[in-house]
Parts: C-alpha cells; sequence; structure tokens
C-alpha cells in the first residue's frame, strides 16, 4: 500500500458533506498538480466537509476506499481533454451512470472544473450535472454552502445559478478568478508519497510546488492559457518565501518547483531564484519562457542542481511572429549557448500545423532545429519535441479547423529530414482527437461514450474538425471568460494578414507554384 504523508483523514460521521477530487489521469500527474492540491486542502480546511482523492483508474478514494457512489460531491479536474474518457470509465466503475440522465437524485452530485471546462464545457455536458468557471477557490465555499442548505441539491440544481463562475447548458456563465495571489489558496500541507516507483513518483519528483502566478499576459494567438485567465497576477516575493519555508516544516521537502504560466516572467524571478537558494532550497521548474530567462536565472537554476530546461521556440521567425511570440532567433541561440555553458541539457518545443505555413517555412524550420543542435557536440545534450498545432477555444485561431492529411504531411516532412537528431513526434490522430474534444458541441458526447467500448473510426472525427464560420454561434458562446469576438477576430485577421502562400501536401516543393498540384 502507498505510503503518503500530510493525508488528511476525518470522520465521516462528523462531516456534513463527503466530497470526491477526481483527477482522471495517472496518479504521478495528479500529484504534480498544483491545483490538486489546492482544492484539496482548501476544502479540508472546513470542518463540516471531508475532501478524498480518487485517481485514474482507480474509483475508490486513497483516503477511505470508498466508492463514488457514496459521496455527496464527485468532482472532476479537467486539465486535458483526453482525460474525458477516463470521467467517464471511473464514473462507471464507481457506481455511478455516465449519463446525468440516467442517474437519479439519490446519486451525487457531479461537477468538473479546471481549464477545459472553463474552456468548453459542452462535450461533457451530457455527463456532468455542473461546471466550475474559473478558479475553484474563488467559487467552491459558496458552492458547498448552497449544497447544504438546499433540500434537494439535483433538484433544484438551477439554485447553484446564484454563484457567480457556476454554468449549467443554456445558461449564461461568467469566469471568477482569484484577484489577488496573496489571497489565493497556497497549499502548505501538500500529500507527499514515499515511494522509488517511478510510476507513482510524481512528474516533478519529490517537490514542494510553488505557485508564482497565475496568467500571462504574452498573448501568444494559439495558446488557450495565455486567454482563460488574464489579467496575469502574481504573488508577493516575500509571500512565496514564507510558503516555501512553512512548506518545509509541513512536507520535510526541501525541493521547490516554481509552478506559473511563464516562471520566467515573474518580475523578481532572479530574487525568488537566490533567495530560495539562500535559505537552502533546491529549484526546479517545467518551462520557461525564451524572452526572460537571464544569466543570474541559469545560474541560480544550476547551483540549485537543475539538469534540464524546457524552451518552446515554436517554429522559425515568420510564424512565430505571426503567432505572436516574436522572438528572434538571436535570443534563442543565445539562451540555448548559455544553458549549455551552464552544464545544462535543453529541450526545445516546437509546434506544426500553423494553417499558413509554407513549404519554404518548412524548410527553413529543418535548417533552423539542425543549426540549434550543432551548437552541443555532445549527444542528446539538445532534444526535440514537435507537436500539431490545435485551435482552441477563446483564442483567435478558434474559428480554425484541423486537417489531418495536412498535418500528417508536415510531421512527416520533419521526420525524413531530422532522421539524425533526437526528436519526439506527437501523434496528428490524437491532436484531431483532442481538436473535436475541445471545439466540439453536445454532439462529441455520444463520441465520448461509443469510445469507452469500441475504437471509433477516423472519418467519425473527422466530421467534427471542419473550420467554423466567423459569424456561427460557437458551442461556447455561453462562456465569458472576459473577451470578445471583436477582439479576438481582431487577433486573427493580424494573423492572417502576416501569412503566404499555403503548404502544399501532394509534394514537398518548396514553391507550390511549381509543384505537381499546379
Amino acid at each position: 500500500m502507498l505510503k503518503e504523508h500530510n493525508v488528511v483523514l476525518k470522520n465521516p460521521l462528523k462531516v456534513d458533506l463527503r466530497f470526491a477530487s477526481c483527477y482522471p489521469n495517472l496518479y504521478r500527474t495528479a500529484m504534480s498538480s498544483l491545483g490538486f492540491h489546492i482544492l484539496y486542502e482548501f476544502l479540508n480546511s472546513r470542518e463540516d466537509t471531508w475532501c478524498e482523492r480518487v485517481v485514474y483508474p482507480y474509483s475508490r478514494s486513497l483516503e477511505s476506499s470508498t466508492p463514488l457512489k457514496s459521496f455527496d460531491i464527485v468532482s472532476f479536474s479537467l486539465q486535458y481533454e483526453q482525460d474525458y474518457f477516463n470521467v467517464l470509465e471511473m464514473l462507471e466503475k464507481g457506481g455511478i451512470s455516465a449519463w446525468k440522465s440516467d442517474r437519479g437524485i439519490n446519486d451525487p452530485l457531479v461537477i468538473a472544473g479546471g481549464p477545459c471546462a472553463t474552456s468548453n464545457p459542452i462535450p461533457m455536458s451530457e455527463f456532468v450535472d455542473l461546471f466550475i468557471i474559473g478558479e475553484a477557490e474563488g467559487i467552491m465555499d459558496q458552492l458547498i454552502d448552497k449544497y447544504l442548505e438546499l433540500d434537494n441539491p439535483k433538484r433544484q440544481i438551477e439554485s447553484f445559478l446564484d454563484i457567480k463562475g457556476v454554468y449549467l447548458p443554456d445558461y449564461p456563465a461568467e469566469r471568477v478568478i482569484v484577484k489577488k495571489m496573496d489571497d489565493a489558496c497556497h497549499p502548505v500541507h501538500q500529500v507527499v508519497p514515499e515511494t522509488d516507483d517511478k510510476n507513482l513518483k510524481p512528474a516533478l519528483g519529490q517537490s514542494f510546488l510553488l505557485g508564482v502566478s497565475r496568467g500571462c499576459s504574452r498573448g501568444c494567438r494559439f495558446c488557450m492559457a495565455g486567454y482563460l485567465y488574464r489579467p496575469r497576477r502574481e504573488t508577493s516575493l516575500k509571500k512565496l518565501f514564507k510558503i516555501a519555508e512553512d512548506g518545509r516544516d509541513a512536507t520535510g521537502l526541501n525541493k521547490i518547483a516554481l509552478i506559473s504560466a511563464a516562471v520566467s516572467d515573474y518580475s523578481k524571478i532572479d530574487d525568488l531564484c537566490s533567495g530560495l537558494l539562500e535559505r537552502g532550497f533546491t529549484i526546479t521548474t517545467p518551462s520557461l519562457r525564451i524572452e526572460s530567462v537571464s544569466a543570474e536565472t541559469l545560474d541560480s537554476l544550476v547551483k540549485s542542481g537543475l539538469k534540464t530546461i524546457t524552451l518552446a521556440p515554436e517554429s522559425i521567425y515568420c510564424v512565430r511572429k505571426s503567432l505572436n511570440k516574436p522572438i528572434n532567433d538571436e535570443k534563442i541561440f543565445d539562451v540555448v549557448k548559455n544553458a549549455l555553458k551552464t552544464g545544462l541539457n535543453v529541450k526545445l518545443y516546437f509546434l506544426a500545423g500553423s494553417p499558413f505555413e509554407t513549404g519554404k517555412t518548412m524548410k527553413d524550420m529543418v535548417e533552423f532545429m539542425k543549426n540549434l543542435s550543432i551548437l552541443s557536440k555532445k549527444k542528446n545534450t539538445i532534444r526535440f519535441s514537435v507537436n500539431p498545432l490545435i485551435p482552441k477555444p477563446h483564442t483567435p485561431l478558434q474559428w480554425q479547423g484541423y486537417d489531418l492529411k495536412l498535418i500528417k504531411s508536415k510531421l512527416n516532412y520533419l521526420k525524413s529530414n531530422l532522421k539524425k537528431e533526437p526528436i519526439k513526434f506527437e501523434s496528428p490522430r490524437m491532436g484531431l482527437i483532442q481538436h473535436v474534444l475541445s471545439t466540439g458541441g453536445s454532439e462529441v458526447s455520444n463520441l465520448i461514450e461509443r469510445s469507452l467500448y469500441n475504437k471509433i473510426p477516423l472519418t467519425d472525427w473527422k466530421k467534427f474538425a471542419s473550420p467554423k464560420n466567423m459569424d456561427d454561434l460557437l458551442p461556447w458562446k455561453n462562456i465569458n471568460v472576459g473577451l470578445n469576438d471583436d477582439f479576438l477576430k481582431k487577433e486573427y485577421f493580424k494573423f492572417v494578414n502576416n501569412q503566404e502562400t499555403l503548404w502544399c501536401e501532394e509534394s514537398y516543393c518548396y514553391n507550390c507554384g511549381s509543384c505537381d498540384k499546379k
């Protein structure tokens, strides 16, 4: 049995509400999610509530082995669209019908939150009773209070609409965020597993998760996270040091994982790193923004024992610029060189599938990646990952479709020309499915449910991957995240007007005017 520290145990007879916080992905991923820790500590701070964790592929709680059907509220954290299938599996295994129409008044109230729920809850609306739009700690107290005051919460489901940030299908909802990060929930008593099993160790290792900031001000046109949680908000330096020291006392962990949409954008990042080092901490971070990485930041990370940094150039300059990420090549090369000089390995993320990539830009991307690779003579010191670009709701690319054939042709071109490089390619097929789950409507629910029992042909997914008309009502039309379509349309046209000739999937030519499809 897995041994964990800081687990909260309560007498179920002495609480008014039992809450299952479900993470529809593996344990190591769940325990690396700061949001999962936030909800656990936030809810367990209430004397009337016992929050227990349920992690895929299981349907019983880690704390008491209670099945999902025995909880009052069953809540899912939707971080990744591919986890939707796991949600249904967990419900069915836990004794709860996946379709909400098949559930009775005595079944638990099934709710969901997280970035996927905030951006477009519609594909999961046939399975989930109620969605949380925005950041959970701004809503959960009111939601729990409302649940406890109602005679029959499921029959009186519309009563929850009094709470800002609650979404029910066909009703408008407005996103809720914590305005000041110093007032946000910063979980100190994070659950720490004691294990040598790499399948159970958190993805960020035995680290205390420190919430540096939320939101992002960069506005990259493909990035959903950069639009959902605006404006960007920072935790004060004084508060961060206090949380880190209290966290060490509560967990025994000296390793700090800095968590943010853009860690190196933190206004006092060098002071934060040096201050943590002075206090005896080591530091890690999932990724860094190239624009804001300084030599001082790299030096602090190396001194703390970090071995690898992750950066995202995305593509060559003209494509980056069209995506509103105008980092020049010189800056990228300088950061990579400095990282290598300090002894760091470098992982670089790229995108393929920008709607207006040309044959020439693909050729230039190959050369760009090769030129980055030769910066180090040591094998595997620089590694690459290439992902399909997936249009997302509430971004300027939200009207774009997903052309599987085109994406495949681009990835195949890169594969054939980068055979000698240490490179990982993400599946274009999974990219298609993610796109449909991200931008689809209620009609996608049937596909999700069918996938539980059968392999769905790609043709069924392709039906929902076409571009959207800019005058159409989008599935997420009732979700207000603080943006308006006029702003997103202006950004989209800035993107379009910065483009050239389309890529031709019939031939790997570099001038579409002279290919076989002329």
